[in-house]
């Protein structure tokens, strides 16, 4: 899962860890001048001190290493809530692991991969030999979450599923009598359960904005303009080459359910239905389906094959070579991404970001507010320190939902009538566009604005120092 660092949100988040420890947590935005002091709450403020001491001090490649291991652990957590044979942990966890790949890297999403497969790791063998204090793992664990990324929702929304789901087996096995595979929970534990998910919803408050570590993500759920035009946040589509895989896997739960639904707890399989939906609901979403999965998926496949793989392949050797494929293809990967990885000039190449563009801004101090393209705000945030942004990834579900910065990016973006005005709303006297974008053909066409630097990836203009921007209409 070693991936080049191509987030467009990596090199804000760099920036942030290095004026943290600086000046400490931010409490408005200090990177934009279209939106500057705005009160930002910044949900990975400890991540993002770990990034910056991590590029500092240890490089990118390793980096990318460390949060491959991170992703790679939470599957194997996650499929190690069964207790099955190692060879069925590690293979099916690598299996499910393969519909993560496109979203892993260098992310601050993938925290919560890991805070979610604790999360069912801790709940599910609980649920399977309940110890009165063994929940309350869950409380410290909620504790560094959220002050480690806003996905600390979902651990939240995971144990509040598992209350209701096991309140509803209770009174169906207690006054409907109907017989249901696995364990059914007392009232008294279904009220821990409920007892120790208020404990867990109060920690999040112990973070540096206390209640308002909310605030931005209850605007980002509700705001169906930004959700329709980010391509993360938008809804899965089961026709994309990216959900072939989720495709297989499902596919995979499927077949194998015949054979062992009798065996399999209803509790877990509603827990797997309600995430496979809610993964659906947007990209970001979809690595949690697997990993909520795995625990079943390895009972299932423990249930069909009692004795392990090794015991059908009748040799050991198959497994060791897989193994030793699979380190070999790591080492290869590793050894493919070490001349990308050196330096941020390489973020140029493999990133399609205007590094060159920043260099000729910075040699020749031009002045002046600037205009920039969305996923390419962290990157300057980072690298062109000395000057504010137009917009970042941050800023999406800043401001009035009806008339903010990020509906003024998409006018000028898409070259609309609002173009001008717009510009001389903020002030703007530099713009660094796409090479292929459409907000590029109307600074080629405009009389007040002057190509001054041009690669393959970006170009920069400069307006006249002497012409009303207005003019142009």
């Amino acid at each position: 899962m070693v991936r080049l660092p191509t987030d467009p949100d990596l090199g804000w988040h760099i920036r942030n860890g290095e004026d943290i420890l600086k000046y400490g947590v931010p409490q408005g935005d200090l990177y934009s001048h279209t939106m500057f002091g705005y009160p930002w709450i910044s949900h990975e403020w400890l991540t993002d001190v770990f990034l910056y001491l991590s590029e500092q001090y240890l490089g990118f490649i390793l980096l990318g290493v460390i949060f491959a291991v991170i992703a790679t652990a939470s599957y194997l957590i996650a499929a190690s809530t069964t207790k099955a044979r190692l060879e069925i942990i590690v293979l099916t966890a690598l299996t499910a692991g393969v519909i993560a790949m496109p979203f892993s890297g260098i992310r601050v999403q993938v925290i919560t991969w890991l805070g979610l497969a604790l999360v069912s790791f801790l709940l599910w063998r609980w649920y399977e030999e309940p110890k009165k204090y063994s929940l309350y793992y869950l409380i410290p664990l909620m504790l560094i979450w959220v002050n480690l990324h806003g996905g600390f929702l979902i651990g939240l929304i995971f144990v509040g599923v598992f209350f209701v789901l096991a309140l509803i087996k209770y009174w169906l096995v207690q006054y409907k009598k109907i017989n249901l595979i696995g364990r059914v929970l007392s009232i008294g534990q279904i009220k821990h359960v409920f007892f120790v998910l208020l404990l867990m919803l109060a920690v999040t408050f112990i973070n540096p904005y206390t209640w308002r570590v909310y605030d931005e993500i209850i605007r980002t759920i509700f705001n169906d303009f930004v959700k329709d035009r980010i391509v993360e946040w938008l809804p899965v589509s089961l026709t994309s080459p990216l959900s072939k895989n989720l495709l297989i896997y499902t596919g995979w739960l499927m077949m194998l359910l015949p054979w062992t639904w009798r065996k399999i707890d209803p509790l877990k399989l509603g827990v797997i239905a309600i995430f496979f939906a809610f993964s659906l609901l947007s990209w970001r979403n979809l690595p949690f389906f697997p990993l909520i999965a795995l625990p079943v998926l390895v009972e299932m496949i423990q249930n069909v094959f009692p004795q392990g793989f090794v015991t059908y392949l009748r040799q050991g050797w198959l497994l060791l070579g897989v193994g030793a494929l699979i380190f070999y293809i790591g080492q290869l990967r590793v050894g493919e991404l070490t001349p990308y990885m050196q330096s941020a000039e390489a973020f140029q190449s493999y990133g399609k970001y205007p590094y060159q563009a920043i260099q000729y801004i910075k040699e020749h101090k031009l002045s002046g507010n600037l205009y920039n393209e969305y996923n390419w705000g962290g990157f300057l945030v980072w690298q062109l320190p000395e000057k504010k942004v137009f917009i970042d990834g941050r800023m999406a579900v800043w401001g009035d939902p009806e008339d903010n910065v990020f509906r003024d990016y998409l006018a000028v973006s898409n070259n609309t009538s609002r173009t001008v005005n717009i510009l001389d709303k903020y002030n703007v006297d530099l713009a660094l566009v796409f090479d292929d974008g459409k907000a590029k053909d109307f600074f080629m066409e405009s009389d007040v604005w002057q190509e001054i630097f041009a690669d393959d990836i970006a170009k920069l203009f400069e307006r006249a120092p002497t012409v009303s921007l207005q003019e142009e209409v």
